[in-house]
């Protein structure tokens, strides 16, 4: 054999030399499929594929719940009512300590930095749709305690109990998606789930908005009751939603999985060439590696993928989501507006982001993943720049145009951020995972961003509080000293996958393609046509 031959050459053609008649047009099959998959418009693929679109959507539902505790809490600090009942009178006014600022906002993060590395082995061990149902029933009984709050040790014990789903959810539900979206939406769909994550925050920013003002317990009790609709209605659903067919082929379990593409796809689309294109890429990666352990994320070329996906995840926090974001509401009050104007402004951050993620599945396929996230990194640390420039105005305290200025421009970061790295990154880690791997590479991913979230959600607010660091918008100066290393990364390490099957995308890495290759890489007649010759003859 030529020593010079692609080891994934000789894989695929030791397959076809030690295969049945049956098993190479398996293979033949499966060639079939990645051909119907690069011809299919994004109409076609609707039309195709909308069963699978709306599951996916049931999925996402539990991410939504993820996006609205973490807005919920905190936000819980800026009303009057939770002040009272469990702050401190200070200077005539009732306020929460700092120290009970990070204890109510780190409880939820470092449940969700166990829960997301955790979800791994159930994802692995049970399906998705298990272990979608037990996130479900731990939140309903996590929002139970909540609503039956007494004291700051019940809502912390409640936060930490739900902190472990909340890290759950970003992790099942784009592991399914990848799963059961074709190539030509998965970027689209995947983006979803940063639309679920804003919504979730929009939801609860409105419900708050309508309970703040109230002078009993309802006014936080309320949007903590609120959280039980989307399990429940999970759970409703849950039972007639078809299982992952990568998941399992990956059980040996291939007549349940022809079943679940069935449910998946419309009448018209060819199921058993979709079958046999996840049984060969399944069998590709056997040929690789044996079995998917979870040290295997660290090894060889999946360290590669393992750092591309905890990278693009992580650099949401660096970008300055923690300022932005998490802390809007109480930001916007330090300012100088009132708690009423700056509840409207929260919800308007929102609202812009929402707008903004919706345009950004128009971008993310004519663009690709890659310009998008690094351009908008780079955007995003220019406004932060403007943000910090503004706060240091000596005139700052006494101008309302310069804080005006000031909110006005986290709403257009926030714009900036879902329009771009906010959507695109759940794109990029579901796509740099392996199939093997993907949960486990995704539950490790989400939960390097939560540990990272963890450390922000700690410091910021001693950074920003007045009677501590009272830095307020100068804190921005920290993230664009953060951002721009990130940026660097993205520049050199930050590959394309737009438009590539999960087969091509692991034949990539294994041939370890330059990051700058990956957008113009081309297989010609090396990948798809290999042994096609034989594989007809034998036939």
């Amino acid at each position: 054999m030529d020593p010079k031959m692609d080891p994934m050459k000789e894989k695929e053609e030791s397959i076809l030399s030690s295969t049945e008649e049956g098993q190479v047009l398996n293979i033949q099959r499966a060639r079939d499929a990645t051909a119907t998959e690069h011809s299919l418009s994004i109409l076609d693929a609707c039309r195709g594929f909308w069963p699978a679109i709306l599951w996916s959507c049931l999925f996402s539902m539990g991410v939504v719940m993820a996006g609205f505790d973490p807005q919920l809490v905190g936000s819980l600090i800026a009303i009057p009512r939770f002040q009272h009942d469990f702050g401190v009178y200070e200077d005539g006014a009732w306020t929460i300590e700092a120290k009970w600022q990070s204890a109510f906002n780190l409880t939820s993060p470092m449940g969700a930095i166990f829960g997301s590395y955790l979800i791994g082995w159930p994802l692995d061990r049970y399906g998705r749709r298990w272990t979608m149902a037990a996130c479900c029933v731990v939140s309903i009984i996590a929002v139970a305690i909540q609503v039956s709050a007494q004291n700051s040790a019940q809502i912390l014990v409640a936060e930490l109990v739900n902190g472990l789903v909340v890290g759950a959810y970003p992790v099942v539900a784009p592991t399914y998606i990848s799963e059961t979206i074709p190539v030509v939406l998965r970027g689209m769909v995947t983006a979803s789930v940063n639309f679920c994550f804003v919504f979730g925050q929009l939801v609860c920013s409105g419900v708050l908005i309508g309970t703040q003002g109230r002078d009993d317990r309802w006014a936080y009790d309320i949007p903590f009751a609120c959280q039980w609709f989307f399990p429940v209605f999970i759970l409703v659903l849950l039972p007639f939603a078809p299982e992952s067919p990568w998941w399992l082929v990956r059980q040996n379990k291939k007549q349940e999985a022809r079943h679940a593409l069935q449910r998946l796809a419309t009448e018209g689309v060819n199921v058993d060439d979709m079958l046999a294109f996840v049984e060969v890429t399944t069998q590709m990666e056997d040929e690789l590696e044996s079995q998917a352990r979870f040290m295997d994320m660290f090894k060889g070329n999946d360290l590669r993928r393992t750092i591309i996906a905890s990278m693009v995840y992580c650099i949401q926090v660096f970008s300055g989501t923690g300022l932005v974001i998490n802390y809007c509401v109480y930001f916007f009050e330090l300012a100088g507006l009132s708690t009423d104007i700056s509840f409207d402004m929260g919800c308007g951050v929102l609202a812009v982001g929402l707008f903004a993620t919706f345009l950004s599945w128009i971008l993310i396929n004519n663009f690709g993943r890659r310009p998008l996230y690094t351009w908008g990194l780079i955007s995003l640390t220019f406004v932060l720049i403007i943000i910090g420039v503004l706060d240091c105005q000596p005139s700052y305290s006494t101008n309302d145009a310069l804080r005006w200025v000031e909110s006005s421009m986290m709403l257009f970061w926030n714009f900036v951020y879902d329009l771009t790295i906010g959507a695109v990154c759940f794109v990029i880690m579901c796509e740099v995972s392996s199939t093997k791997l993907r949960g486990k590479t995704i539950a490790f991913a989400s939960a390097a961003q939560f540990f990272v979230n963890f450390i922000a959600v700690v410091a910021i607010p001693y950074a920003i509080d007045v009677n501590q660091g009272n830095l307020r918008g100068k804190l921005a100066f920290v993230y664009v000293g953060i951002c721009i290393p990130c940026i660097a990364y993205c520049w050199f390490c930050l590959p394309e996958t737009r438009g590539r099957t999960y087969e091509e995308l692991d034949l990539m890495f294994e041939r370890k393609v330059k990051t700058r290759d990956f957008a113009t890489y081309r297989f010609e007649d090396d990948v798809h046509n290999v042994g096609k010759h034989d594989a007809t003859a034998a036939v």
